[in-house]
């Protein structure tokens, strides 16, 4: 590796980030204000001064109507440094809130455990198992902690309605002495109050991972993934800024819809003419996930075929292809050409994860991905889970995957020959 010095790094043209938040009570701009904070940070550490601006654009959404987003530019304090890095959000917990009922996701958690059993008792996958049940933490996890949430949530579901009747009751004695947020109906209250972060948590996750075409909430997914390439699409087509390359960031839940998002790409693009050039599919570079579940949705929660449909199986697996290993799909002998012609294989896939985050993990379903584990200090669950939003590895790894000038060590080689030449014996380390 070679030991870098900080005037020979380089930024490169022009960035734009999608970001994609995760589950829970997220509000606008969250997620841009974690990821600039902590992009001026890395900067700042690195002798980069840089400018922050808020900026706003006019976007067109999935039905047509005109909205205006803000987004945040970051770029260079010297004038000669020709850069930018635009911080563009997804938000979409709006569409989740409130969409989802305690018994609902009480059954959503019970048809996910005995999804996770069924793939486990199949013969094929008990080789997993056992890999699985080798690593103490992972036997534990496996054993107790889904088991654990589904008993909650049993035992949540058969309180809740008498917890609530009795919040109820106490919120209308007491209407004519409240004022504020209480200001409202006691019944509705009742409920917001009482519930607990987890089962919102959870019901996120429910709604959007809901494989029954039928369900209400297949609508909302479908809404979300929508908007998600709406906005996507315009930020690939912005002629005004014109990015050289556009990375997909999503944590957690918001990994799965940046995955989603750009397997609906791919079926567009294969649908037009051109294959996609129209939609500047080589502007995209990279997608990053953190905290990512997709692995356990891929495997637990995706629709099924069963064994005499082969025909169905084939066409799920084609609609849902991208990046995804060959030696997954069930071969038969029909339907051997898949029409979804993905033209987006040289993306660079980078998929961060830590030991005690239980909701990411190693994906091992999808082709070409870089696993990278994180090692900043937390705690098992939740901490570990929103831990790396303010990790600086997790930043100054992304800058060196994306950010800097084409080189195999991250370093611009025009700058390095002048720094030779004009310092004479002091030379770049070799480490």
């Amino acid at each position: 590796m070679i030991q870098e010095h900080i005037n020979l790094r380089s930024l490169k043209g022009r960035t734009a980030f999608f970001l994609i938040h995760g589950v829970g009570e997220q509000n606008p701009f969250e997620t841009v204000d974690y990821s600039v904070q902590n992009f001026i940070k890395y900067f700042e550490q690195q002798n980069m001064p840089v400018i922050a601006e808020h900026l706003v654009a006019k976007r067109r959404r999935a039905n047509g109507s005109i909205w205006t987003e803000s987004f945040v530019r970051l770029s260079s304090k010297d004038s000669e440094q020709d850069w930018l890095i635009d911080l563009h959000e997804y938000y979409w917990a709006n569409q989740t809130s409130h969409q989802i009922s305690v018994p609902e996701v009480l059954q959503w958690t019970e048809q996910t455990l005995e999804g996770t059993i069924k793939f486990y008792s199949l013969e094929e996958n008990k080789s997993q198992l056992d890999e699985l049940l080798q690593v103490s933490d992972e036997k534990h996890l496996f054993k107790f902690r889904l088991r654990w949430l589904t008993i909650f949530l049993r035992l949540f579901n058969f309180v809740f309605p008498v917890l609530r009747l009795l919040l109820w009751l106490i919120l209308s004695l007491l209407n004519p002495f409240m004022s504020g947020r209480f200001l409202q109906s006691a019944w509705k209250l009742s409920q917001s109050l009482i519930t607990p972060q987890l089962v919102n948590l959870v019901g996120d996750v429910a709604i959007y991972t809901t494989t029954d075409v039928k369900s209400p909430h297949e609508k909302v997914r479908d809404q979300m993934l929508c908007e998600s390439l709406a906005l996507l699409k315009a930020i690939l087509r912005d002629k005004e800024v014109n990015y050289d390359q556009v990375i997909l960031i999503g944590h957690s839940l918001g990994s799965c819809i940046a995955y989603d998002t750009l397997n609906r790409l791919c079926i567009e693009a294969s649908l037009l003419k051109d294959k996609g050039k129209s939609l500047c599919l080589d502007k995209i570079t990279g997608l990053i996930s953190f905290g990512s579940p997709l692995d356990k949705i891929a495997f637990f929660c995706k629709e099924q075929a069963q064994k005499h449909q082969y025909i169905r199986a084939s066409i799920l697996e084609h609609l849902n292809s991208f990046c995804v290993k060959p030696q997954s799909a069930k071969t038969t002998p029909y339907f051997t050409i898949n029409p979804v012609d993905c033209k987006l294989e040289k993306i660079q896939w980078v998929n961060y994860f830590h030991q005690k985050d239980p909701i990411s993990g190693h994906l091992d379903y999808y082709d070409n991905v870089d696993n990278f584990p994180m090692k900043y200090d937390a705690r098992w669950g939740i901490e570990a889970h929103m831990g790396y939003w303010t990790d600086p590895n997790f930043y100054e790894d992304i800058a060196r995957r994306f950010l800097y000038a084409s080189n195999e060590h991250s370093v611009n080689q025009e700058l390095v020959n002048k720094f030779d030449s004009s310092k004479g014996s002091e030379q770049l380390i070799d480490a």
